[in-house]
């Protein structure tokens, strides 16, 4: 099956899930009865599990109850790492992750985690929701071997600390857990800072004990998580724009009905849309959140942020066709 084109960003949400319970009519009798598995490190509460669940849901109403699910979330089957590894394995059919976790398999999906690429939501909503994420999307497959499904816009990626940091000064040999990942340790060393690449599971005891000095993630995550418990500060660095998606292996997902891939890949984005539509909404929430458990906002001057990682454009010479176009896109 041709990818379809994703839906048209946030204007075409109210359409996309309206049209949900009435596409719900007819499902085609070659559509096997079967359950499939879903693993996520999100447990139930948070947004990310939320999307989960209206994705499966949606799927299978209009699968007649044909296909349904069963839901590891809260990491239950492993790491975000060993559930991606499981959908090569055919122990797992879906995993709710960020495009840039598949860098492990190709530099392309690292394209995700590029600092300062994405500019704000609306170059977000441009780029996957247009023809680029399309395009995009069909390249990451075509070079790993994974089938991704929608673009739920996370937030920008922000510093927490045990301390303010207000200059790149201020942030030379931080000790700071990223995602094991290489664009974003080597985002960070050229920064300034001493990057640990760890599980997210361990961060919160690893800052308890004074491990790490801090972390980088969307505010969504930073609440969630309580990270105001164990840090004092929270950075405006806005570094990354990031992209969750639905993950699927490409074989096992080429051997399902043609309406039943029409089907996960138009729920797909419908839910992807709606976590988005739900992000935006709630930003300004976790912010206040976080504020008022006692935690300081600090606005960097991100120029000198910008300027410091530039080098990487060349480090990753492979995107750089992929960089120039997505820089491109007004």
């Amino acid at each position: 099956m041709n990818r379809r084109t994703l839906l048209i960003g946030a204007l075409a949400l109210p359409l996309a899930l309206g049209a949900v319970a009435g596409s719900a009519t007819s499902v085609r009798a070659e559509i096997p009865e079967m359950t499939l598995q879903v693993a996520a490190i999100y447990e139930p509460g948070n947004l990310w599990h939320q999307a989960t669940q209206r994705y499966l849901d949606a799927v299978t109403e209009r699968t007649g109850g044909k296909v349904t699910f069963n839901l590891a979330h809260s990491g239950t089957t492993g790491t975000w790492q060993e559930s991606i590894e499981a959908l090569q394995l055919g122990t797992n059919d879906i995993v709710i992750e960020s495009v840039g976790t598949l860098d492990r398999y190709d530099p392309l999906p690292g394209i995700e985690a590029f600092p300062y690429l994405i500019r704000d939501l609306d170059h977000f909503k441009k780029v996957y929701y247009g023809p680029m994420g399309g395009e995009l999307f069909d390249a990451i497959e075509e070079r790993t071997g994974f089938k991704i499904v929608g673009a739920g816009y996370r937030g920008a990626r922000k510093l927490s600390a045990d301390r303010a940091v207000a200059s790149l000064e201020e942030l030379q040999g931080l000790k700071l857990r990223v995602p094991p990942l290489k664009m974003y340790r080597r985002t960070w060393e050229l920064l300034g800072a001493s990057p640990v690449p760890m599980p997210f599971l361990e961060v919160f005891t690893s800052l308890q004990q004074g491990v790490i000095d801090g972390q980088e993630n969307p505010l969504e995550v930073i609440e969630s998580k309580k990270l105001d418990e164990v840090q004092s500060h929270v950075m405006a660095t806005d570094h990354v724009i990031g992209a969750m998606t639905f993950i699927f292996d490409s074989n096992r997902f080429a051997s399902f009905d043609s309406e039943l891939q029409t089907i996960l890949q138009e729920e797909g984005e419908k839910a992807m849309l709606w976590a988005t539509e739900q992000m935006v909404a709630q930003e300004d929430t976790y912010r206040q959140a976080l504020k008022e458990r006692g935690m300081t906002f600090v606005q960097p001057d991100l120029e000198p942020f910008r300027a410091a990682v530039a080098p990487i454009k060349e480090e990753f010479p492979e995107l750089k066709e992929w960089v120039e176009r997505i820089n491109a896109v007004q």
